[in-house]
């Protein structure tokens, strides 16, 4: 049978998420085998987060935390499947198997981490499996002792630099003409320009005087073979 959800279990999700509101945690419990429901939310952080969780239940969690290393500081999202040490082995297969419909319903989260009991479900834990999904982290190897951060500078000459360029690319002064330009307008055979008044068409397609017509005349009582090429000059 299809999980049902509680409607305000998405909405705790977005409160979660968004960044004007201090909520960084939410958790959800059954309501019997095939419902999940709201169970609570709170703004104090992980030790908050840790002691609402129950014993004898299976808690889905939607947590806030931030990581990053000196450079880069961002919120990343944890989806996380508590099993308390009293909760019974059916109950713990069939949240396993609901994991998906949960995974959709809670939508994007960087990590998701499993905690079999109290003493998986710690903090250190957790941002650790964070920090290591995040990919490059600029507070390891040289830098472990300590160093000072130069993004801000390097943002700023960045800015400067930028602005500059952009000054000395950026075209003024233009002028839009109306009609054809003098030196693009389009020409027939001859070079008289093919914009032209109703009046000049005559003009414009009267080539006499100005190409080499003979090479396409066929001499007097002669008729050319489709195939045939005009002589060349």
């Amino acid at each position: 049978m299809a999980l049902k959800f509680d409607p305000a279990c998405e909405s705790a999700v977005a409160d979660c998420r968004t960044d004007t509101t201090s909520t960084n945690w939410v958790t959800f419990k059954y309501e019997g085998k095939n419902k999940l429901v709201f169970a609570a939310k709170g703004s104090g952080g992980f030790s908050e987060f840790q002691s609402s969780l129950a014993d004898d239940q299976c808690t889905w969690a939607f947590l806030r935390v931030i990581a990053g290393d000196q450079e880069s500081k961002r919120a990343k999202f944890v989806l996380v499947q508590y099993n308390g040490p009293s909760l019974g082995g059916m109950a713990k297969s069939r949240a396993g198997i609901q994991k998906p419909e949960i995974e959709k319903m809670v939508g994007q989260h960087h990590v998701f981490y499993f905690a079999d009991g109290p003493e998986d479900m710690t903090e250190a834990e957790v941002m650790e499996k964070v920090t290591k999904s995040s990919g490059a982290n600029y507070d390891l190897g040289s830098n472990a002792a300590g160093y000072t951060s130069k993004a801000g500078d390097i943002k700023n000459t960045a800015a400067s630099t930028y602005k500059a360029r952009e000054k000395e690319g950026n075209v003024t002064n233009v002028i839009f003409h109306e009609g054809p330009l003098a030196k693009s307008t389009p020409c027939d055979l001859s070079g008289r320009p093919t914009v032209a008044p109703p009046t000049d068409a005559r003009k414009n397609t009267d080539l006499a005087g100005k190409l080499d017509v003979d090479k396409w005349k066929v001499p007097e009582g002669q008729s050319r073979q489709p195939d045939e090429q005009p002589a060349e000059s």
